[in-house]
């Protein structure tokens, strides 16, 4: 079994990857990295024996991934205790959305989130205007966004609060579009207008990064919290999505 653990583990990580995406009715973005630690972990097995009588090559590779996995538990840090549940009103609140399933519902992650929005609007009194914000996959038959609004709506929330941004693909866009949306409706600049993000607990850090890039200035974050069988792989994929964002996500 020892011997067997790397090509164990990286079974698990791939059937573990496909378990979630038939459970949420959606497929994970950044999901390919995960299933590429796998497929590395599969290799590794079958080739380690030989890495191992080259000494000097196993001992820069073990250096190598050490070194990454320190990175990564650093990440996490400040992924996991990034502020997240701030319960102030705001002129505005901005749900991120997250994918759906059967092609016209929200998705499990997604789900919690308007549940999230719901909370401040039922239980902290929050009277912002609401922008749901997500395009239309190729594999959906709605805009996430129009799944957000009757959703919303088939829960109470009056249709005239709600603001639609219906042409982002990725967080980022999310930001940029909704910015459009927000400036629009309130005739202010987005750095005058305070806008509540709610998104998911892992989310949150490269939420408000995103954010602030894209001009917002008065922001605060409220998230939903992660199902615990999802938590490790979301977590996970966040570090590399983090990484990718600050490089490339201006």
């Amino acid at each position: 079994m020892k011997k067997n653990w790397d090509l164990i583990l990286g079974a698990l990580l791939i059937i573990y990857i496909i378990f979630l995406s038939a459970l949420s009715g959606t497929k994970f973005a950044f999901s390919e990295g995960i299933i590429l630690i796998a497929v590395l972990l599969i290799i590794y097995h079958f080739i380690k024996d030989k890495l191992k009588k080259k000494k000097s090559l196993f001992k820069v590779l073990k250096i190598i991934v050490s070194l990454g996995l320190i990175f990564i538990v650093i990440l996490e840090g400040f992924i996991i205790t990034f502020p997240k549940k701030n319960t102030n009103n705001s002129e505005y609140i901005l749900v991120l959305g997250a994918g759906l399933k059967n092609k016209t519902e929200p998705s499990l992650v997604l789900t919690e989130r308007l549940n999230a929005a719901l909370k401040n609007i039922n239980d902290y009194g929050n009277t912002s205007y609401i922008v749901v914000s997500g395009g239309q996959g190729n594999d959906e038959r709605i805009s996430e966004a129009e799944a957000m609004k009757n959703y919303l709506v088939n829960h109470g929330v009056e249709e005239s609060r709600i603001i639609m941004e219906n042409k982002s693909t990725n967080t980022n866009e999310n930001f940029k579009f909704s910015k459009e949306k927000i400036e629009e409706h309130s005739k202010k600049s987005i750095n005058e207008v305070n806008v509540k993000i709610i998104t998911t607990d892992f989310h949150s850090l490269r939420s408000s990064i995103l954010a602030k890039n894209a001009g917002y200035e008065n922001i605060t974050i409220y998230s939903s919290r992660t199902k615990w069988y999802m938590a490790p792989v979301l977590y996970l994929r966040e570090a590399f999505a983090l990484v990718k964002s600050i490089i490339f996500d201006r």
